[in-house]
């Protein structure tokens, strides 16, 4: 997706609607050799002080990224905002800016310091760490866009799609959140907004990041996990030439090791044997009201993506992903 630049640090972005699953996919992804998931790294920036890094320790005090910070300011400890600036500036107004005849010129002379510092933070982690592939579960399609755009970032894009009223379902469950200092629990959102979120996620990702062949896949989450290592391996043929496998145990379930992850699902603090199974308590228990509401609200695109008429679990495995290729 980048205009231009030479090859450097190649990024599998993963994007759609919050509660989609993203970092869990991410996680998982992260485990295969030469791959390293560094979660919402957008986020970076102002969760260092409110966060614990995936591996369980604060933020500020994981001397992994500590490490990074370091060789990237040349034996200096790089200061953490302009490590994750760009994160911070990424905005859904900008994206008219990233498509302007002379974007990169501009953006380059508008962002300054955190456009150089983004760049820097990639590249780091993958000296650090001797990844071919980082995996980023940011989402936001702004700061996708702009990614792109960076001389010297490969990206490719895993659009990862989830039924809106599962999404919405989720949303308004209270879910703890061990990973946070500055809040017991998860941020939760009304079915309204969390309607509105979705179309403007997932729609946004097919207009604007979609375009390059061979470096855009989508996949319903209700097809990864009916079927997760054909989803995986359709994902990893995408990011990288070289055979790559992940560590299952059986077909359904994956070994996961610590991940230094910045932001995310709280569940990114997970280790051990993990099962990939389908969370859909939604089916039964969410309200009637908000069923009806969120499929009217958000009907377009769930018929799109094949979720309006039989039920998802009904239809038949359609043998790989939708890629543009």
């Amino acid at each position: 997706m980048a205009d231009g630049g030479a090859a450097g640090a190649r990024i599998l972005y993963i994007t759609g609607s919050g509660r989609s699953g993203t970092n869990f996919l991410g996680q998982l992804l992260g485990q295969a050799d030469r791959f390293c998931f560094v979660g919402e790294a957008m986020y970076g920036g102002p969760s260092l002080a409110t966060r614990r890094c995936g591996c369980g320790v604060p933020l500020p005090d994981c001397e992994f990224w500590r490490d990074i910070r370091r060789d990237a300011g040349g034996g200096r400890l790089l200061d953490e905002q302009r490590f994750f600036g760009l994160g911070r500036l990424a905005r859904w107004r900008h994206l008219p800016l990233t498509r302007a005849p002379d974007r990169v010129r501009r953006l380059a002379a508008l962002y300054g310091r955190d456009w150089q510092g983004c760049a820097t933070l990639y590249a780091a982690i993958a000296a650090a760490t001797g990844a071919e592939v980082i995996v980023d579960t940011s989402k936001s399609v702004p700061y996708a866009c702009m990614l792109s755009l960076v001389p010297g970032l490969d990206v490719r894009v895993v659009h990862l799609v989830r039924d809106a009223r599962a999404v919405a379902y989720s949303w308004r469950r209270l879910k703890p959140a061990p990973d946070r200092f500055d809040d017991a629990y998860m941020s939760r959102r009304n079915r309204g907004l969390a309607a509105a979120f979705w179309m403007l996620s997932n729609a946004s990702a097919e207009l604007f990041l979609r375009r390059a062949p061979g470096r855009y896949l989508r996949l319903r989450y209700e097809d990864f996990v009916a079927r997760p290592r054909e989803s995986l391996d359709a994902i990893l043929r995408m990011a990288t030439e070289r055979p790559v496998e992940l560590p299952f145990a059986g077909s359904r379930a994956v070994e996961l090791a610590v991940a230094h992850s910045v932001c995310g699902n709280p569940d990114r603090v997970r280790t051990g044997l993990v099962a990939i199974v389908d969370d859909d308590e939604w089916k039964t228990r969410m309200p009637s009201a908000d069923h009806r509401f969120v499929t009217a609200a958000a009907w377009p695109l769930l018929a799109r993506y094949g979720y309006l008429g039989r039920p998802w679990s009904a239809r038949a495995w359609r043998g790989s992903p939708t890629a543009d290729r």
